[in-house]
């Protein structure tokens, strides 16, 4: 069970990036991975890669691992996507416990389907991850998709003589995804308010199976490995009964099917947030070392 430690991606020069102490921390509630958002941008600052090294040193001295989230909602991931990052992973060499989600909730990059050169946002992803891999880096990459990342939106099972709308239907024309390390996930995001968008602290009456089984089906029929990137479903003061259910049978089901999921990452963590945040993850800042688990705390590390 993992949790995103946002900061990094709120102040430029890093000052809010999660600490060691943080770190160390979240593990001892009971934690075992960490997104960290972070800007393109601050890439370049020596002063904020430091303060995330520290942060994914401390987390592999632990046995913790640690997903670098280039949080710029920019392009899907290719070949200049792969440059890009491997310049930055020199920082972090190592794979076995860094890995690597390529742009999150990217907004522009190629068609699903694809153009008259051949070229879709599948065979794109395919060349990034090719690219990445010739550069001599063996990081776990995580992919997502436009729209959010939304994993009801995976897949549409699209006709075959229609054009691609989706993110299966454009890795099936392509001939699937293809890495040759076999180390790349998809990586989705779900919130389980009325409109999948994570902006109302509300929750459905729904089930795990509902909100991300598009995802699911599709990643099984295709032999795909699933991170969920984003979740979440209430915060350290308060959590209806309608969002614990939700909660409880999701971590019920990624449990129940861990061939598909390899983990998750839970919105709402690092001390960033306002105190209001209705998905904040730790209670009254400078507490949450000390404080007693809260209920939602408690679902989201599966207890």
């Amino acid at each position: 069970m993992g949790v995103n430690l946002s900061g990094c991606e709120f102040v430029d020069n890093g000052a809010l990036c999660p600490t060691v102490s943080a770190i160390n921390t979240y593990i001892d509630k009971g934690f075992n991975a960490f997104r960290i958002p972070f800007r393109g941008k601050q890439a370049s600052n020596p002063a904020v890669i430091a303060r995330i090294k520290a942060a994914a040193d401390a987390a592999a001295a632990r046995g913790a691992y640690v997903i670098l989230d280039r949080h710029d909602y920019g392009n899907t991931f290719d070949a200049a996507g792969a440059a890009w990052w491997a310049g930055v992973m020199k920082n972090f060499p190592d794979y076995r416990h860094v890995m690597v989600d390529t742009m999150n909730e990217p907004k522009t990059g190629r068609s699903y389907e694809k153009d008259s050169k051949g070229k879709s946002y599948a065979t794109d992803v395919n060349e990034g991850i090719a690219a990445f891999r010739k550069a001599g880096l063996k990081h776990v990459l995580l992919i997502e998709w436009r729209h959010w990342a939304g994993m009801q939106n995976f897949n549409k099972n699209e006709a075959s003589n229609k054009p691609c709308s989706s993110p299966a239907c454009s890795f099936d024309r392509a001939g699937g995804l293809k890495d040759p390390l076999g180390r790349t996930m998809i990586s989705g995001h779900r919130y389980p308010d009325s409109d999948g968008s994570g902006t109302s602290a509300t929750c459905v009456n729904t089930t795990a199976s509902k909100l991300i089984g598009n995802t699911t089906a599709a990643a099984q029929a295709r032999d795909l490995k699933v991170w969920v990137g984003e979740f979440a479903f209430g915060n350290a003061k308060s959590m209806s009964s309608t969002c614990k259910a939700v909660g409880q049978d999701m971590v019920r089901y990624m449990r129940s099917l861990p061939k598909t999921y390899v983990g998750v990452s839970w919105w709402g963590g690092g001390n960033g947030w306002k105190e209001d945040y209705h998905y904040k993850v730790e209670p009254k800042k400078g507490t949450f070392a000390s404080a007693a688990d809260s209920d939602y705390l408690k679902v989201l590390v599966g207890k």
